[in-house]
């Protein structure tokens, strides 16, 4: 009987394993929503443009909860077929151990192959861990063979906004900074949060794909500066209505594209095409 136990064990963990590595089929993309956690008339309007275009799929990179409950907050879109694929900790949370339960997240910090896409993981929010989760990165990245790969978390690692800075967050972005420009090459593209805006941005030639306009969109300016050596520009924005990021990705090609959505009317508000190792192709529509 215990012999079998371990048996059983193993061969859960293997299953697991093999799961979380292939992922799974998907189909009309996946929407990347960021500091959606509190349900309004915003949220609502997000939510139901995301199921006009029959997307199931989606990127949380934060801030899932922001008062209420997970169960308030989100059994509305699990109950409209949609599934939270990928989930990142932000600020605003119910604690780590509950939202890692309710989304069923792999650990606090991850890595997940989808459709050939790698998709890792990490904490922003857990300052102290820094260091621990650059180091797993850069193991984690010198292993990745996939042709996508992107990291999904909270908080910018330059300042983006006037309303946060990254230095709140600055031992984890400090022991990040060199992971990433180590692994430039590999890595098609950040998907953040934290600030409450819709836009496109570079650091240096690495694309960060900002999708924050969620229950909130905030008023700011785009950003020109350069910070620590870094060249952080906007590349295109939109600061009026709520606006969600619908991703798609083609692994033979090794590119992506991403799609600034408007919820109110569904038009698209800009294109912008996703390669590892370059800067965001933006298309003619983002005006």
């Amino acid at each position: 009987m215990k012999m079998f136990s371990i048996i059983a064990i193993l061969f859960c963990a293997t299953v697991t394993q093999a799961q979380l590595e292939s992922g799974s089929e998907r189909s009309n993309g996946f929407a990347i929503i960021g500091d959606a956690g509190k349900t309004n008339s915003n949220s609502k309007l997000v939510r139901d443009s995301i199921a006009r275009f029959q997307v199931s799929h989606l990127i949380l990179p934060g801030d899932n909860l922001y008062n209420s409950n997970y169960n308030s907050v989100w059994t509305p879109w699990a109950s409209m077929g949609m599934s939270f694929d990928i989930v990142a900790i932000g600020n605003h949370n119910g604690g780590y151990s509950q939202e890692v339960a309710f989304f069923k997240m792999p650990a606090e910090y991850f890595s997940k192959v989808i459709d050939g896409a790698r998709f890792i993981v990490l904490n922003s929010d857990s300052d102290s861990t820094g260091p621990e989760q650059a180091a797993w990165l850069d193991q984690t990245l010198s292993r990745s063979v996939e042709p996508i790969t992107f990291l999904v978390y909270h908080h910018p690692t330059y300042t983006v906004s006037s309303f946060h800075t990254w230095q709140e967050k600055s031992k984890f972005q400090k022991a990040l900074r060199p992971v990433l420009w180590k692994h430039r090459s590999k890595i098609t593209a950040l998907l953040v949060g934290h600030d409450h805006l819709a836009s496109i941005l570079h650091f240096n030639d690495l694309p960060v794909i900002l999708s924050g306009a969620v229950q909130e969109v905030r008023k700011d300016t785009p950003v020109s500066n350069t910070q620590d050596g870094v060249k952080v520009q906007t590349a295109w924005y939109f600061d009026s209505t709520p606006h969600w990021a619908k991703l798609d990705w083609d692994v033979q090609s090794g590119s992506a594209q991403v799609q600034y959505i408007k919820a109110s009317d569904d038009s698209i508000s800009c294109t912008a095409v996703l390669r590892a190792s370059q800067k965001a192709q933006l298309q003619s529509d983002c005006l």
